[in-house]
């Protein structure tokens, strides 16, 4: 029987064959932009696994989590390919700026695919999505809470790309020691849209507040690790998972309606009852302008933790329907 051949990968022209390890400052198409990628190509064929973090500025343990994983794997463990995207907003990251990339205040996870001619955030997208996110089998976007962002670790699959790709990236989420599953109809992000286009993957979320506590990277290195022998990339043993999963297929998002001084009255991984009081957004005097409540009974996932709301941009709270 002839030898199966294993996948070349392609990364801006330069093309990693089986066995290779390749890690670069790449120049994205078009920019003079940089962001640090990291290719290993295993001695054996197999799938092709595309693992992003840094896409927000201002989220720390996927990166942390990264980079070490990229250090420890060689090519003669894997059978298949695995892509890391270090920190796709690497100037965000440098800068120190949150949420957006600061040449255009673009987000990197919203409006995929993007714009080849577009603004410098765009182009980012567009190149994400022409070359990198068609070479691959699974995806995984590592993602934090913001800045001033408490969050108890979730994660989200898709659940608008129709069943066969919600089936395997829910079978995905099993081997994730992740409490709490969300489905997500989201389209316009970048695991979100590779879904769309028939590749299944997942949005994990670890850490917040601008911190990058050591567990939480440890965690994410045990999260990749138990995907690659889910995908089959490792022939390895899978680590136990610690807490007990459940999926929420409807979650509520409360976003800013005006702006002025946010007071939550509700922390993370906190049980509602429908009708509670989520928090207020008050003046400086501390005259309350708006009061919200909870629609329905929940988990908290996640709230903004910062004084400030923002009209149209601040995510006040996050609560999955129990």
């Amino acid at each position: 029987m002839e030898e199966e051949m294993g996948k070349t990968i392609d990364i801006c022209g330069h093309q990693v064959r089986e066995g290779e390890i390749y890690q670069e400052m790449v120049l994205v198409p078009g920019t003079a932009y940089q962001t640090p990628v990291t290719v290993i190509n295993g001695a054996k064929p197999g799938k092709t696994l595309y693992i992003s973090a840094g896409i927000h500025g201002g989220e720390y343990p996927g990166v942390a989590a990264v980079a070490k994983m990229a250090a420890q794997l060689s090519a003669e463990q894997l059978c298949g390919a695995v892509i890391f995207l270090h920190c796709v907003n690497y100037s965000g990251m440098l800068s120190m700026t949150d949420a957006v990339l600061p040449e255009d205040g673009q987000n990197l996870n919203r409006d995929f695919p993007g714009d080849a001619k577009g603004t410098l955030g765009q182009r980012i997208m567009a190149w994400l999505a022409g070359e990198l996110l068609p070479q691959a089998d699974f995806v995984v976007d590592l993602h934090s809470g913001g800045a001033y962002e408490p969050l108890t670790p979730c994660l989200f699959f898709p659940a608008a790309a129709g069943s066969r790709i919600r089936q395997m990236a829910e079978a995905a989420t099993k081997v994730v020691d992740i409490p709490y599953c969300i489905a997500s109809g989201a389209g316009d992000g970048s695991y979100s849209w590779a879904a769309s286009q028939g590749i299944p993957g997942l949005l994990l979320e670890r850490g917040g507040n601008g911190e990058c506590p050591p567990e939480q990277v440890e965690c994410y290195c045990r999260d990749i690790h138990n995907l690659m022998v889910h995908l089959g990339l490792l022939k390895e043993e899978l680590y136990p998972r610690q807490t007990a999963r459940q999926v929420f297929e409807q979650t509520s998002y409360l976003a800013a309606d005006c702006s002025g001084f946010w007071y939550p009255a509700v922390h993370i991984d906190q049980q509602i009852s429908k009708g509670d009081l989520l928090g207020e957004i008050k003046d400086v005097f501390g005259t309350v302008q708006q009061r919200y409540f909870a629609a329905h009974d929940g988990i908290v996932f996640y709230h903004a933790g910062g004084l400030i709301a923002k009209q149209g941009f601040t995510n006040l709270v996050a609560y999955g329907r129990i």
